[in-house]
C-alpha cells in the first residue's frame, strides 16, 4: 500500500477557530456552486488554492498534479484524468478559468471581473438587513396557475398562497430580484437560476 495514499484516513476535523489556518476564497462564488458539478468544483477549488490562495495571478498546474497532487502538500483532487480534462473544458467555457501554455505545464488564471463589485452578484451583509416584499392588503385567494411563471409574478405581486424554494432553501423577492437563504443560516445569496427551477409549496 502506498504510504502517500490517505484516501483511507478519517478527516481530523477543522480548527477551533476560523481565524487560523485558512486562506482567502471569493466570496462570489457563493451564488455560483449550483451552476457546477462536484468535479468542476474540485478542480475549480485546487486552481483557485494556487493563484488566489498564494497571492498569485496564475500558476502552471499539470494534470498530474490536478489529479495527485504535490508531494509533501496536497493529494489532488482524486479525479481520473478524463474527468479533469473535461472539468477544465467547462470551466474555461464558463469564463471562470483561462488557460495559456506554460513552460513545464498549461498556466491557469482566474477570469478577473475589473467592474467588480457589480452589483448582479453583491450579496447582502445579512439576512436581517435584506427588504421583506411590502405586504398586500388584497385578500388572498386561492389561484390555479397552468406555469411555474405566472406564480412567480404573482408571488412578486403579494397575491400568494404558496412559498417558493429553491432545493429546499427558501426564497424571496426582493429588490428586484429573487434570493435564497441557504439553510446553514448563512447571508441570502442572489439567485442566478431560471424561474422554472423553483419549487412551490
Amino acid at each position: 500500500m502506498n504510504k502517500d495514499n490517505n484516501t483511507n484516513k478519517s478527516f481530523p476535523g477543522f480548527p477551533p477557530k476560523p481565524s487560523t489556518n485558512f486562506w482567502s476564497y471569493p466570496k462570489v462564488m457563493n451564488g455560483f456552486w449550483h451552476t457546477l458539478t462536484g468535479s468542476e468544483q474540485k478542480v475549480l477549488d485546487y486552481i483557485l488554492r494556487h493563484t488566489w490562495g498564494f497571492n498569485k495571478v496564475n500558476d502552471e498546474i499539470s494534470l498530474t498534479q490536478l489529479k495527485k497532487g504535490i508531494k509533501n502538500f496536497d493529494k489532488g483532487t482524486g479525479l481520473t484524468r478524463p474527468t479533469i480534462i473535461l472539468s477544465l473544458k467547462i470551466l474555461i467555457k464558463g469564463g471562470f478559468i483561462k488557460k495559456t501554455k506554460g513552460k513545464k505545464a498549461n498556466c491557469y488564471e482566474l477570469v478577473k471581473d475589473f467592474n467588480y463589485p457589480s452589483k448582479k452578484y453583491l450579496l447582502s451583509d445579512s439576512k436581517k438587513s435584506l427588504p421583506t416584499i411590502e405586504e398586500n392588503t388584497i385578500k388572498e385567494e386561492q389561484y390555479n396557475f397552468s406555469s411555474k411563471k405566472e406564480l412567480a409574478e404573482s408571488y412578486k405581486q403579494g397575491k400568494r398562497n404558496s412559498k417558493p424554494y429553491f432545493r429546499g432553501e427558501e426564497m424571496r423577492w426582493s429588490q428586484g430580484r429573487w434570493w435564497v437563504l441557504p439553510n446553514d443560516g448563512g447571508d441570502w445569496l442572489e439567485f442566478a437560476g431560471s424561474e422554472l427551477e423553483i419549487e412551490w409549496k
